[in-house]
């Protein structure tokens, strides 16, 4: 095992600090805005035909609610609700493409063109609330000596506590892209030991005591990671549904852009301590 000035992760084609000394972050990150964009983009035409292809067979059957009720009855029996096996997170987002498709169409605004600059609107916004464990300050035992040799001391017992990670040896979001494609459940027991590797060092970190002024540093790292761990979590739950997926590659980003970002304030803290 090696260690800088901040903890590393091995990957399998490339090593990826938390100091972020490229100042990067993953491309998952124009990927899920893509994703997210396109999958919307692509149910609103498929509603769109199943609202058509419907109509013909029930044009001459009275709808006692109006267009509203026809429509919705197309939807019911369209792709998007039969076959995606949609989880109640992807249901609150196939319920949001719906109500907008039926609002722009009663007003008859809705063409394909339209319709992707509505989804390109929502993929602004969507974003899925994910629970996890938070520390405060209360949480933690801190001790009041900061100086530069607590600090060495405190840096390694973070090597101990944080050594769970380095067992994550391959990008989270590569073994979701692998699952995706291959439908192989093995890389979905990979996202849950990876998450369970993120938890195991929070709750070994949580026991660590941090100096006084490294409080905000050492909480932010823990936050982190467990907000991870739930990502990843929440992803290999409701990985086979297209909806709930394109969605918490968000939730993914900007769960691993915390984590990246709370060790490279830990690594400042390292680096500012003066001997």
């Amino acid at each position: 095992m090696r260690y800088t000035n901040c903890v590393e992760k091995e990957r399998a084609d490339r090593s990826v600090s938390f100091c972020v000394t490229n100042g990067g972050f993953s491309p998952i990150f124009i990927t899920a805005a893509i994703s997210i964009i396109a999958l919307l983009a692509v149910a609103g035409w498929q509603i769109d035909t199943a609202v058509r292809e419907r109509s013909a067979t029930s044009s001459y059957i009275a709808a006692p609610d109006g267009p509203s009720a026809a429509s919705a009855d197309a939807l019911a029996g369209s792709t998007l609700t039969t076959d995606a096996g949609v989880t109640p997170i992807g249901s609150v987002v196939l319920d949001g493409i719906v109500e907008k498709y039926l609002s722009l169409q009663q007003q008859g605004l809705y063409t394909q063109e339209v319709g992707e600059k509505s989804a390109e609107k929502m993929a602004e916004t969507l974003k899925v609330p994910i629970s996890y464990h938070t520390y405060a300050g209360a949480d933690i035992t801190t001790t009041a000596d900061t100086s530069y040799a607590r600090m060495l001391a405190y840096r390694g017992d973070l090597q101990v506590s944080l050594a769970p990670l380095l067992k994550n040896t391959q990008p989270e979001y590569e073994i979701f892209a692998y699952y995706v494609s291959t439908k192989d459940k093995k890389n979905l027991e990979k996202l849950q030991a990876a998450a369970q590797n993120y938890r195991a060092a929070a709750n070994a970190t949580a026991r660590v005591v941090p100096p006084k002024d490294a409080l905000s540093q050492h909480i932010g790292i823990l936050n982190a990671m467990e907000a991870f761990a739930a990502t990843l979590d929440t992803m290999v739950a409701n990985a086979d549904d297209p909806f709930a997926s394109v969605i918490l590659l968000r939730s993914y980003n900007e769960a691993e852009t915390d984590v990246l970002t709370s060790f490279a304030s830990l690594a400042k803290y390292y680096r500012e301590k003066q001997p």
